[in-house]
C-alpha cells in the first residue's frame, strides 16, 4: 500500500490532474516543481466526462476539415500545453467519472501524489473546491495537494494541524517524507469546556492546555520524532476554534502549505464530508495537502 511509502521519501511520480483550463495553471507549476525538485516523473490526467461523437469517416470532407473526435483533440491540447515546460511528461486522456478515472491513473502509473487546483472563481474572486476534488480528498489512498497559491518558490513555511489521532499521524509521517529539509509546525487547538463557568477560568484553560502538551509529546513520541533536533516539528497549541485559529496562523505566519489528516477524533478532521472540514480546506489561504488515514475506508 502507498501509505508504507511514506517513510521511504518523496514520491518517484507525481499525477497532476487537469480540466486544461487557465485556472488549472498553478496547480499545473506547482506540480513541476515538486517534480524538479524531487526528480519525479510528471504524469498529467484529463478526463473526458461526456462522450463524444466521433469523426465520420465516410464524410465527404476533406480530411483536415473533420473535427477530430473529444479524446485526441484533448490530448493534443494537453501535449500542446506541457511541450515547453514538461516534455517528458506522460499525457493521459481518460473518461468516465473524472475522480474515479483519476485514482485509476494514479494506480496505473503508481503516482505517489495527486496534484489538483481548486474549481472556480466565485464573487470577489473566492476559489472554491469543486466536486472532483472533493471527492479526491475523500477517497484517495494517495495523499492530495489542493493548489491555490502560485508557486512563487519551494514550500517553505509548512504546518501540519494536528486532532493527535493516529490519521494526523499519517499526515505528519507523509509531509515529513515528502519533505524532509524543510522544517514543520505541529498545529493543535482545544477546547476547555465550562470555562466560562469556572471560579478561576485562566487556571481551568491552564488545566487544558498542560493536558494538550502532554498528548502533543505523547504524538511526537508515537511518530518517532520527539528526540530528533532537526526532525522535531515546533509546536503551536492554542485554546479556541480551530477553523478560525488556524486560518489567522496560516494569515499571520505566511504559511505556504497546511497539511491535514482525515478520519480523525475532531470535527475539523471529520473524513471531508462535513461542512466544517470542508469549508476548513476552502478558506486556508494557502495550499493544502490532504492525507487519508489507509487504514480507514474510502468514503463517498
Amino acid at each position: 500500500m502507498v501509505a508504507g511509502r511514506w517513510m521511504q521519501g518523496p514520491p518517484k511520480k507525481i499525477l497532476l490532474a487537469t480540466d486544461l483550463s487557465a485556472r488549472c495553471d498553478r496547480a499545473l507549476d506547482r506540480a513541476l516543481a515538486l517534480a524538479g525538485e524531487w526528480e519525479a516523473g510528471l504524469v498529467v490526467v484529463h478526463v473526458l466526462e461526456d462522450a463524444s461523437p466521433v469523426a465520420d469517416e465516410s464524410d465527404a470532407q476533406p480530411s483536415w476539415r473533420r473535427p477530430p473526435n473529444a479524446r485526441s483533440l484533448a490530448e493534443m491540447r494537453a501535449r500542446a500545453d506541457m511541450s515547453d515546460i514538461a516534455g517528458d511528461a506522460t499525457v493521459v486522456i481518460e473518461s468516465g467519472d473524472p475522480a474515479e478515472a483519476i485514482l485509476r491513473t494514479a494506480r496505473t502509473h503508481d503516482c505517489g501524489l495527486i496534484v489538483t487546483g481548486v474549481a472556480r472563481n466565485e464573487l470577489l474572486g473566492r476559489l472554491v473546491l469543486g466536486g472532483t476534488t472533493a471527492r479526491l480528498a475523500r477517497r484517495s489512498e494517495r495523499p492530495v495537494l489542493v493548489v491555490r497559491k502560485r508557486a512563487r518558490r519551494p514550500y517553505a513555511r509548512i504546518v501540519v494541524a494536528t486532532d493527535f489521532s493516529e490519521s494526523s499521524r499519517h499526515a505528519l509521517e507523509a509531509t515529513r517524507c515528502f519533505f524532509p529539509r524543510q522544517g514543520l509546525t505541529l498545529f493543535h487547538a482545544y477546547d476547555a469546556p465550562l470555562a466560562l463557568m469556572a471560579s478561576d477560568a485562566a487556571s481551568h484553560r491552564a488545566q487544558f492546555h498542560e493536558a494538550a502538551h502532554r498528548d502533543a509529546e505523547a504524538f511526537l513520541e508515537a511518530s518517532g520524532l520527539a528526540g530528533q533536533p532537526g526532525a522535531r516539528p515546533e509546536l503551536v497549541l492554542e485554546y479556541g476554534d480551530p477553523d478560525r485559529l488556524l486560518t489567522e496562523y496560516v494569515d499571520t505566519k505566511g504559511i505556504d502549505l497546511v497539511a491535514l489528516g482525515t478520519h480523525g477524533r475532531s470535527a475539523m478532521f471529520h473524513i471531508l464530508i462535513g461542512s466544517v472540514a470542508q469549508s476548513l480546506v476552502e478558506t486556508l489561504p494557502c495550499d493544502v495537502l490532504v492525507v487519508r488515514n489507509p487504514e480507514t475506508k474510502p468514503s463517498d
